[in-house]
């Protein structure tokens, strides 16, 4: 029996790792952790044991050594976590966490991909197309968009599209974000898990609909086949060496072309697309699974309840290519979390999003 921590369990991306692993595997046991006490009665039934844990947020040395303690005294064999905020720290401290989190690279090889100044200059160095970078905010030509350097998710991302943007954003622009040209097109995406800088699985997804629609997470995807993505993240993997999991983000424009947009070295929002459609990232991991998938129906998955606003402000501008996908291909999607099949943990989801002070 193969023991696996994942946590926060009231992240849909915990709930759905666990869904698969439960489903998939016959020889695993979940024990699942998060630091918010109302998911103690309230989470995902994709686990076989929960366990509440300090916050990072009020002190991240003693989360660290809970974790760590939690290891040893389980016999854990992986570990998983998956919040974004957190994710550097427990690389930087991996040693803490023996062989449950050995697959995993180095803190210097996830900053060459996290860190977006670090990343452009890798891009350089490889040929690789990318949006074009501003030194200063007055040089910068509309449309131009507004990054922190060292945030995922879409967080602290601000668009300008005209002088008008400019000045409302100007007050707001420090030396720790970077302004890059704005790339219009289709959002497309190229997910892996990597060992020593080689690929063992890859799986591309193009983007349906985000929330918020100027430019924010994805809430429902497609499969999207491109060799273009799969070389250039084969190129970018080998370069840093990375091991573990990664999403590369691209722009597809109209004049198809391809540009990488960001990486993000840590389990992504949209993986149940992959998993869903017979991408088993954790097989170099856990073995080939018990079951299998069939692959002659492709299926749409999508983040509930976000897709449903996500279609309300499309339709509030018109737009209404992304309802008509969804209801056009009713009986093709997935939600990534159901409140039929996973009422509790659908409930853990709404939990999280109401306590912004407790979870990011």
């Amino acid at each position: 029996m193969k023991k696996i921590l994942i946590g926060e369990i009231s992240s849909y991306k915990a709930i759905v790792i666990a869904k698969y692993l439960k489903k998939y595997y016959s020889d695993v046991a979940i024990c699942a952790y998060d630091y918010n006490k109302r998911i103690t009665s309230v989470h995902t039934r994709y686990c076989d044991e929960f366990v509440l844990v300090p916050s990072p947020k009020i002190d991240p040395q003693s989360h660290l050594r809970h974790l760590r303690q939690l290891i040893e005294d389980k016999t854990i064999n992986l570990f998983i976590p998956v919040p974004s905020d957190m994710y550097g720290e427990y690389i930087k401290n991996k040693k803490m966490f023996g062989e449950a989190f050995a697959y995993i690279g180095n803190y210097d090889q996830f900053e060459r991909l996290h860190d977006k100044e670090k990343l452009e200059k890798l891009l350089a160095e490889l040929n690789i197309k990318r949006p074009r970078t501003f030194d200063s905010y007055d040089s910068a030509e509309p449309p131009f968009v507004i990054k922190p350097t060292n945030l995922s998710s879409a967080r602290g991302v601000k668009y300008v599209f005209n002088e008008k943007d400019r000045n409302a954003h100007k007050a707001h622009y420090n030396s720790e974000q970077i302004i890059q040209e704005y790339v219009k097109g289709v959002g497309v995406g190229y997910s892996v898990f990597a060992r020593n800088g080689k690929i063992l699985n890859g799986y591309g997804h193009v983007r349906l609909a985000e929330q918020p629609i100027t430019g924010g997470s994805s809430v429902y995807r497609d499969s999207y086949y491109d060799t273009r993505m799969r070389e250039m993240a084969a190129q970018i993997v080998r370069a840093t060496k990375w091991s573990g999991f990664a999403m590369l983000e691209f722009k597809l424009t109209d004049e198809d072309e391809i540009y990488v947009i960001e990486v993000n070295p840590r389990i992504w929002g949209s993986i149940n697309q992959g998993l869903q459609n017979g991408c088993n990232y954790f097989a170099p991991l856990l073995g080939t699974s018990s079951l299998t998938i069939n692959e002659t129906v492709q299926w749409k998955t999508y983040l509930s309840p976000l897709i449903y606003l996500s279609l309300i402000n499309y339709l509030a501008k018109r737009d209404l290519r992304p309802l008509k996908t969804f209801l056009r291909n009713i009986r093709r999607n997935r939600a990534d979390v159901s409140c039929l099949d996973d009422p509790r943990g659908f409930a853990s989801l709404i939990i999280r999003k109401m306590s912004p002070g407790i979870h990011a």
